[in-house]
């Protein structure tokens, strides 16, 4: 089970970095409803992994170096959490 909440002072500068990338897609459009690039704060906070988006979403998408990006960012704050465990990378 995941955890959610909302931080006003977290919002104002996930929301900062989204005026900023406003309209962009760096990558090029993925679909009809693809809305451009979206701001993403990764962290962490008693002992959980935190992700943190500038506004609701129903889905996103990344290229492929950007998920592996986030993969090891999620698990470097998880190290940080005090996780030891193994990672197992299945390629394939």
């Amino acid at each position: 089970m995941s955890h959610s909440s909302s931080n006003p002072e977290q919002e104002r500068e996930l929301s900062a970095a989204m005026r900023k990338m406003f309209g962009e897609y760096p990558d090029g459009r993925l679909n009809k409803d693809d809305e451009g690039a979206i701001a993403i704060a990764i962290g962490h906070q008693d002992g959980r992994v935190t992700m943190q988006f500038a506004r609701n979403l129903n889905w996103i998408g990344f290229t492929a170096d950007q998920a592996i990006d986030i993969a090891q960012t999620l698990i470097e704050h998880a190290r940080k959490c005090g996780s030891n465990k193994p990672l197992t990378v299945k390629i394939g």
